[in-house]
Protein backbone atom coordinates (compact mmCIF):
# COMPACT_ATOMS: atom_id res chain seq x y z
CA UNK A 1 0.00 0.00 0.00
CA UNK A 2 1.10 3.45 -1.09
CA UNK A 3 0.46 5.93 1.53
CA UNK A 4 -0.11 9.30 1.24
CA UNK A 5 2.64 11.85 2.08
CA UNK A 6 2.13 13.97 4.95
CA UNK A 7 3.64 17.20 5.34
CA UNK A 8 3.97 19.77 7.89
CA UNK A 9 4.10 23.25 8.23
CA UNK A 10 7.51 24.39 9.69
CA UNK A 11 8.15 28.23 8.43
CA UNK A 12 7.43 30.95 6.24
CA UNK A 13 9.87 31.92 3.45
CA UNK A 14 10.32 35.43 4.93
CA UNK A 15 12.14 34.02 7.97
CA UNK A 16 14.82 32.51 6.16
CA UNK A 17 17.56 34.98 4.57
CA UNK A 18 19.20 34.04 1.42
CA UNK A 19 22.34 31.83 1.97
CA UNK A 20 20.90 31.10 5.86
CA UNK A 21 19.60 28.93 7.55
CA UNK A 22 16.39 28.57 10.24
CA UNK A 23 16.55 25.63 13.19
CA UNK A 24 12.71 24.03 13.25
CA UNK A 25 12.09 21.60 16.07
CA UNK A 26 9.39 18.40 14.48
CA UNK A 27 8.35 15.78 17.00
CA UNK A 28 11.41 16.30 19.24
CA UNK A 29 13.91 16.57 16.05
CA UNK A 30 15.94 18.95 15.38
CA UNK A 31 15.42 19.98 11.36
CA UNK A 32 18.48 22.98 9.90
CA UNK A 33 16.37 24.86 7.02
CA UNK A 34 18.73 26.21 4.60
CA UNK A 35 17.65 28.93 1.68
CA UNK A 36 19.82 28.47 -1.45
CA UNK A 37 18.86 30.84 -4.50
CA UNK A 38 15.45 31.13 -3.63
CA UNK A 39 15.35 27.10 -2.77
CA UNK A 40 14.55 25.69 0.77
CA UNK A 41 16.69 22.28 1.74
CA UNK A 42 15.78 20.48 5.15
CA UNK A 43 18.15 18.57 6.71
CA UNK A 44 18.69 16.76 9.78
CA UNK A 45 20.49 19.26 12.25
CA UNK A 46 23.28 16.38 13.51
CA UNK A 47 26.76 16.40 12.06
CA UNK A 48 26.77 12.27 11.33
CA UNK A 49 30.76 12.75 12.76
CA UNK A 50 30.48 13.37 16.31
CA UNK A 51 26.70 13.91 16.41
CA UNK A 52 27.33 17.77 17.26
CA UNK A 53 23.30 19.43 17.21
CA UNK A 54 24.73 22.47 14.66
CA UNK A 55 24.42 22.12 11.12
CA UNK A 56 22.20 25.14 11.37
CA UNK A 57 25.75 27.41 12.40
CA UNK A 58 27.44 25.79 9.90
CA UNK A 59 29.60 27.17 7.00
CA UNK A 60 27.60 27.33 3.25
CA UNK A 61 29.23 26.91 0.22
CA UNK A 62 27.27 26.19 -2.83
CA UNK A 63 24.97 23.14 -2.16
CA UNK A 64 27.11 22.26 1.14
CA UNK A 65 26.82 22.76 4.21
CA UNK A 66 30.06 22.34 6.74
CA UNK A 67 29.81 21.42 10.46
CA UNK A 68 31.02 24.25 12.68
CA UNK A 69 32.97 21.41 15.37
CA UNK A 70 34.89 19.42 12.72
CA UNK A 71 34.51 20.53 9.23
CA UNK A 72 32.32 18.09 7.83
CA UNK A 73 30.33 18.71 4.78
CA UNK A 74 27.18 17.54 3.51
CA UNK A 75 25.27 17.88 0.21
CA UNK A 76 21.96 19.81 1.16
CA UNK A 77 20.24 18.12 -1.74
CA UNK A 78 21.18 14.32 -1.14
CA UNK A 79 22.64 14.50 2.77
CA UNK A 80 25.84 12.51 1.66
CA UNK A 81 28.73 13.42 3.62
CA UNK A 82 31.19 15.45 1.15
CA UNK A 83 34.27 15.30 3.64
CA UNK A 84 34.32 12.39 5.82
CA UNK A 85 31.87 8.91 5.78
CA UNK A 86 28.25 9.71 6.44
CA UNK A 87 25.15 10.86 6.05
CA UNK A 88 22.22 12.99 7.48
CA UNK A 89 18.62 12.49 6.69
CA UNK A 90 17.06 15.06 4.18
CA UNK A 91 13.27 15.76 4.06
CA UNK A 92 11.19 16.70 0.92
CA UNK A 93 10.22 19.92 1.40
CA UNK A 94 7.10 21.65 -0.39
CA UNK A 95 6.08 25.01 -0.62
CA UNK A 96 2.52 26.56 -0.40
CA UNK A 97 2.75 30.48 -1.31
CA UNK A 98 5.36 31.82 1.19
CA UNK A 99 4.68 28.49 3.91
CA UNK A 100 7.11 26.10 3.80
CA UNK A 101 6.03 22.95 4.67
CA UNK A 102 8.43 19.48 4.83
CA UNK A 103 7.35 15.87 4.88
CA UNK A 104 6.74 14.73 8.25
CA UNK A 105 9.62 12.80 9.75
CA UNK A 106 9.36 9.08 9.80
CA UNK A 107 10.67 7.31 13.00
CA UNK A 108 13.94 6.29 11.97
CA UNK A 109 14.77 2.72 10.66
Amino acid sequence: MNAEKKYLRVARMSEIGERRSKLVRVDGEEIALWRVEGKIFAINNVCAHQHAQALHQGILSGLTVMCPRHGWTYSLETGIATTGDGRIRTYAVKMVGEEIYIEEPLPAE
